[in-house]
């Protein structure tokens, strides 16, 4: 599935030296024909952390990434708000696995955790949380979600 990385880890995964906990996200990206998902708000929080900029830069020339045009993902953020569903303050992630089909998110918000894991939200298939190594097995593509 393509990952989501919330901002609030964005120096940790991207950062040099990688947390340990993301090196695994991090190969999956360069050597596994992984790809990162982001657009809206969250690109415009990305963008704010230079290692992250960087990053998405070189992932983007490399087709690791799939960039959501912004007004995409507001229109949907706007959509989910209205219907009063989401705890988070993080709508726009939630509108981005809509809209892209990733079913994985690198976050550390437990509520953002919770609106992705909310099968009203999030389904066909499922949501899933990456925070450390054990949890590679999420790290991977289905047909049902994005398509790669």
């Amino acid at each position: 599935m393509c990952v989501i990385v919330d901002a609030n880890l964005g120096s940790a995964v991207f950062g040099v030296p990688t947390d340990a906990d993301f090196i695994p996200v991090i190969r999956w990206l360069k050597e596994r024909n992984g790809c990162i998902v982001y657009g809206g708000q969250l690109a415009k929080e990305l963008r704010r952390i230079g290692a992250a900029r960087i990053f998405l830069a070189a992932l983007n020339q490399a087709g690791g990434a799939r960039p959501l045009k912004d007004e995409e993902v507001c229109v949907e953020t706007k959509r989910l708000r209205k219907t009063g569903q989401v705890v988070s303050d993080d709508p726009h992630g939630i509108a981005l696995a809509r809209l892209s089909g990733a079913r994985t998110l690198c976050s550390r918000d437990k509520t953002l955790h919770a609106d992705f894991k909310n099968k009203r939200l999030i389904d066909s298939p499922r949501g899933a949380i990456y925070q450390k190594p054990s949890h590679s097995k999420h790290l991977r593509h289905t047909r049902e979600s994005c398509g790669r």
